[in-house]
């Protein structure tokens, strides 16, 4: 009888295990609503809110347009600029649904297209597609970008 108790007992555990770990939200599950902040963010050209997302520390890398940039100081100093301080009018919106590839349970490569559009100097709206491409970390605090590259075409 004891045995028949104590494998029951495991077999509601493991079961258990299973159930949770069934449930718990994919890595895509995770990001997906992050990368909406991004976007929000973005649009509100809040320099701070966006890069909440992202490794605060050395190890951040930035990558446009052939530009490297490391770590999060200078990263953050760079959107600043881009954005003109929070000044800048530009609009982005996905031109497509990210695609996600899980490279393990602790490391996502997200990649992205973009619209933006913005005004010229020349006061003509600019139009530019963006592909980004993230690779995001579960960091203790969550979901973090740790290395990002963007190019645009005009």
């Amino acid at each position: 009888m004891r045995v028949i108790l104590w494998t029951a007992a495991l077999l509601a555990l493991g079961a258990g295990g299973r159930a949770r770990a069934q449930s718990a939200p994919s890595a895509e599950a995770q990001i997906a609503p992050l990368l909406d902040s991004q976007v929000v963010a973005a649009n509100a050209h809040d320099t701070d809110r966006f890069l909440r997302t992202f490794v605060h520390d050395s190890t951040l890398v930035q990558v446009f347009n052939g530009e490297v940039t490391l770590g999060y100081p200078a990263v953050r100093a760079l959107q600043l600029r881009w954005w003109q301080n929070g000044r800048s009018d530009v609009v982005y919106r996905p031109a497509a649904p990210p695609s996600f590839l899980v490279l393990d349970a602790g490391a996502v490569v997200v990649t992205e297209l973009l619209t933006a559009e913005r005004t010229a100097a020349d006061g003509q709206v600019a139009r530019r597609t963006i592909a980004v491409t993230m690779v995001w970390q579960q960091q203790p605090e969550g979901w973090r970008v740790a290395y990002q590259h963007e190019s645009s075409a005009p």
